[in-house]
């Protein structure tokens, strides 16, 4: 019941964590050229010989725009819109991608809808020369926005290093390729497909998106989540089955103290016997299988008691269930049964170790001085329960295996299941 309840909880915590980590976990960061740390600014070709002319249009609380006039006179004339970072610049490895609603116009040589190049620009000590903007690395994307849904999600793995930079800046093999650690520019520029005219490149919106936590690491520690709740489960349920296993083994010792005992042998008598059974049962329940039951016979007690009397018969009788009780574990039942007849009962014990233990309790026998210097042995009989419904069966089949022992000699020890 326990791990039905762990395994329904974890079920909903990693439904409820994925669907979080998806749509409540992730950071946005607006770029107007307005906000803390933000600078608009347009440049064109004129900087490098051309006749380009670039104008900002960023109306108080709509949106920014660049209106451009691309005329012949640089190679690759351009004008460009540029958000500059002041400050700390802006570190992207915890975004994923880059949110924009553009609209661009303009004639292009190809006749195809006007195209807009998106840079992100990083520095670096290595390669970052201090009021250079050139040595900014451009990592760019290029697309026609009239061409695409809007707004348009561009993955920053999607940006690669532009070729022309990438040549004429020889880095080190560790530098080479995308560097999202240090943007201090995000530009809009016109393509290289551009024709002259009047160009007009216009930010609706733009924004950054991540995640506050990247969903392989939330997912990573969903999964170690489930491994320290199920580690966590299978030490308590460790330590519970512990519990009640030492519970029980107290308690089954204080059973044969509460059963019915023999007056003379001071072990449990056979009502005893039953009655610690049933309590048996029910403080170990099916922990309690495999149990063995042995049946021991005193060889040839009549003759002691004719030869010897009564009160050394009683002298055996009172040795023999010391004996036995001392040399079994504390958690075995022992009673007696009738006349000279000794029971065993051994909780989680398979007949081949109660076997074992028969057949060790017969050589003590062998050993131990009894009075007037009789030899007195022992014939046993053991069977196995396999659950609480075999216990009546077991005693029957454990009694009927000591009387095989008896006509097979005498002291040996004799099993159901031989």
């Amino acid at each position: 019941m326990v791990l039905r309840w762990l395994l329904a909880l974890l079920v909903v915590t990693t439904l409820l964590g994925l669907y979080a980590n998806e749509y409540w976990m992730t950071r946005h960061l607006v770029l107007d050229g307005r906000g803390a740390g933000q600078h608009l600014e347009v440049v064109d070709d004129r900087s490098s010989g051309g006749n380009s002319e670039a104008r900002l249009d960023a109306p108080a609380g709509g949106p920014v725009a660049m209106r451009c006039e691309i005329r012949l006179g640089y190679e690759w004339p351009y004008c460009e819109l540029q958000f500059e970072i002041k400050g700390q610049a802006l570190d992207l490895r915890n975004f994923s991608h880059i949110r924009l609603s553009l609209h661009a116009e303009g004639p292009s040589r190809d006749h195809d809808a006007a195209q807009v190049r998106v840079f992100l620009r990083n520095a670096n000590p290595v390669y970052t020369k201090p009021g250079n903007a050139e040595s900014l690395k451009p990592q760019e994307v290029t697309f026609a926005p009239g061409a695409q849904p809007q707004p348009v999600e561009l993955r920053l793995s999607q940006f690669a290093v532009s070729s022309w930079w990438a040549q004429t800046h020889q880095l080190p093999v560790s530098l080479v390729g995308p560097e999202m650690d240090s943007i201090r520019v995000i530009s809009f520029s016109t393509s290289g497909q551009v024709a002259p005219g009047q160009h007009l490149i216009r930010v609706d919106r733009a924004e950054l998106v991540g995640d506050w936590i990247a969903p392989e690491t939330f997912r990573l520690g969903l999964v170690g989540l489930w491994m320290f709740s199920l580690l966590g489960y299978l030490v308590w349920e460790s330590w519970t089955v512990h519990g009640r296993l030492r519970l029980s083994m107290k308690r089954s010792r204080a059973l044969e103290k509460m059963a019915l005992r023999d007056p003379l042998t001071r072990v449990a008598n056979r009502d005893g016997l039953n009655r610690a059974l049933e309590l048996l049962l029910q403080v170990q329940g099916d922990m309690g299988f495999p149990l063995s039951v042995v049946f021991v016979d005193a060889d040839h007690f009549k003759r002691v008691n004719d030869e010897h009397g009564h009160e050394v018969g009683d002298q055996v009788l009172v040795l023999l269930a010391r004996t036995l009780r001392a040399n079994l574990p504390r958690d075995d039942l022992l009673a007696r049964w009738g006349g000279e007849e000794f029971v065993i009962v051994m909780p989680q014990t398979p007949a081949e170790e109660a076997v074992a233990v028969a057949e060790r309790l017969r050589q003590v026998l062998a050993r131990t001085e009894w009075p007037m210097g009789l030899k007195v042995t022992a014939s046993w009989g053991v069977a196995q329960a396999a659950a609480a419904a075999d216990v009546e069966a077991a005693l029957r089949e454990a009694d009927q295996a000591m009387y095989r022992a008896k006509h097979e000699g005498r002291d040996r020890v004799i099993s159901a299941s031989a």
